[in-house]
């Protein structure tokens, strides 16, 4: 209101007076819509009759009464839809509306529908082993489970893309039972079944693969049930190298040669580092092994998978973190290398690879001794990280 003497014309053309305004009185706020969070960061939600309680990752909730338990169900409906629409397919927020397909895709570690190159690429970023297999919905089958079972090939060197081959057996969802196609015997659960196949040999043509251990779904995981997004964050800053602290390494200093594995999202490979001895400082920061008369030295190479080149600024963003630290019982880390469009991460070569490859392939063989040793080392490591 204002508080000029003079009156003022009304809507309708008459001529009002203004009334005083109390200046003791606070001023009345507009009201404005203000963001609470996204998808992503939804822990949970909780539903007491007419009360939803939305909580963020930060312990922060949301709560709201709403006017009827009706319309409160509803709500946290739509929030558990779009949670895993958009956030993550294989989990929901509140058990009061989790489709009943869901519950039983979470016990039977079940992927949502997607394709078989989605899949394959799955089951190579996991450790690749006789026997793994992966459990999906089939997309023209609502009632139909496809079973997904990974075999070695043996006419390919291991680590080579033609390594493994998969074949699909298909499961048929009854009313109340779950049987194997090809197979008369029915069974009450989907864990039953997998019971009695763990350990089995399928047979597909000439062909037999046996079913051992289950890849199942992880949180968050990308997949063809997600809606992406494009947000448009106006803060977001743009990659800039200069920001990050590691060195810089040409091109031309590093030889790829033999494929290790697979980590997470990387291609590992044996290589070659060559050292410029003119560079004293460069030489300085660069550990030298013996017999290499301080020119070259073998490097693990990781090269971020191109399928995930979103993730690019975490992955300088853990190189320049990795960078400045230095420890004994840390895998030192050379620098980064751009060689086109390859993101390639120059680590120190470890003879015997990571820790927990090397205790399942000698396992029984190893004495309590150098368990102790190791487990001290990685206490030291601990420590001073």
């Amino acid at each position: 209101q204002s508080t000029e003497s003079s009156s003022q014309r009304g809507y309708f053309g008459r001529k009002t007076r203004n009334k005083e305004v109390d200046p003791e009185a606070p001023e009345r706020e507009e009201l404005r819509w203000r963001r609470f969070c996204d998808f992503r960061d939804i822990t949970h939600v909780v539903l007491r009759n007419s009360r939803v309680g939305i909580h963020r990752q930060d312990n922060e909730c949301l709560e709201l009464e709403l006017p009827c338990p009706r319309l409160a169900l509803s709500l946290v409906s739509l929030l558990d839809g779009f949670f895993r629409l958009t956030a993550d397919s294989s989990h929901y927020l509140c058990h009061d509306v989790a489709p009943p397909r869901l519950l039983l895709s979470v016990r039977g570690a079940i992927h949502g529908p997607m394709r078989e190159e989605f899949v394959l690429a799955k089951l190579r970023r996991e450790e690749p082993q006789e026997g793994l297999y992966i459990l999906r919905w089939s997309s023209l089958d609502f009632s139909r489970i496809i079973l997904s079972v990974l075999k070695r090939n043996p006419q390919e060197a291991p680590g080579t893309p033609g390594a493994f081959q998969s074949r699909q057996f298909r499961i048929q969802k009854k009313e109340d039972s779950f049987a194997l196609e090809g197979w008369d015997r029915e069974f009450p659960t989907l864990r039953e079944l997998l019971d009695v196949l763990q350990g089995c040999t399928l047979r597909s043509g000439r062909e037999n693969f046996s079913v051992r251990r289950c890849c199942p779904p992880t949180p968050g995981e990308i997949s063809d049930l997600l809606i992406a997004r494009k947000v448009k964050d106006p803060g977001k800053q743009i990659l800039n190298l200069t920001q990050l602290s590691f060195h810089r390494i040409r091109k031309d200093e590093i030889v790829q040669r033999a494929h290790l594995g697979q980590g997470t999202r990387t291609n590992i490979y044996e290589g070659i580092l060559s050292v410029n001895p003119g560079n004293a400082d460069e030489a300085e920061d660069l550990p030298t092994e013996q017999n290499n008369n301080g020119r070259e030295m073998r490097v693990v190479l990781k090269i971020l998978d191109p399928r995930h080149r979103d993730i690019a600024l975490a992955f300088f963003e853990s190189a320049s973190l990795m960078s400045q630290v230095s420890h004994v019982h840390l895998a030192f880390v050379h620098g980064v290398c751009v060689r086109g469009s390859e993101h390639i991460l120059v680590e120190e070569f470890v003879e015997h690879g990571p820790l927990d490859v090397l205790l399942r392939k000698e396992k029984g063989r190893i004495s309590v001794g150098w368990k102790i040793a190791v487990a001290k080392q990685l206490g030291s490591a601990l420590s001073y990280l």
